[in-house]
């Protein structure tokens, strides 16, 4: 073998190391990026009033109209911040800050309750501005978690069922 064999050959195995350690870097962000997705929603929703407002929008009855939400003070604003705190968080899931998987084993029962429970309000609200773009983010999350859910919980099977053999 001539030594300008052996360079190539070099080279080769050189650029050959690289990308695979660029892949196996890029995996790594990926997955560290998820991770910090995954605090950031945890932190979202582990705030007292996060906690106190979820409490009273999923005391909402089933069907209840805009008019109903809308005498209640604490009730409007409790939906209207888990509305505005789901519509960015819907958008970070768009934009693929956040992955969908996280935001659907994280929370998307609650997700998907609120959307129940706030949907005819939504609409109205929709209906007095004239603009669909009202919680847009809000209902676009909850109908993709609806269609892409891969998570073993539900809003019929909890984490405690699902993951009942779990092993650290």
């Amino acid at each position: 073998m001539d030594l300008s064999t052996v360079a190539n050959i070099a080279t080769a195995l050189t650029v050959l190391t690289a990308v695979i350690f660029g892949l196996i870097e890029m995996r790594h962000a990926r997955k560290e990026r998820e991770e910090r997705a995954a605090f950031v929603a945890v932190q979202a929703i582990l705030t007292p009033a996060w906690m106190r407002s979820m409490v009273l929008v999923q005391a909402i009855p089933e069907g209840a109209t805009a008019a109903k939400i809308e005498t209640d003070p604490r009730v409007l604003e409790a939906a209207q911040s888990i509305g505005m705190t789901l519509e960015g968080l819907g958008y970070a899931v768009f934009a693929r800050m956040v992955p969908l998987s996280v935001i659907d084993e994280l929370m998307g029962g609650t997700v998907r309750v609120a959307w129940r429970k706030l949907r005819p309000y939504v609409e109205y609200e929709r209906e007095r501005a004239g603009s669909q773009k009202t919680w847009e983010w809000f209902q676009w999350l909850a109908e993709q978690l609806d269609r892409h859910s891969s998570a073993r919980t539900s809003l019929t099977v909890g984490a405690h069922d699902a993951y009942r053999d779990w092993r650290p």
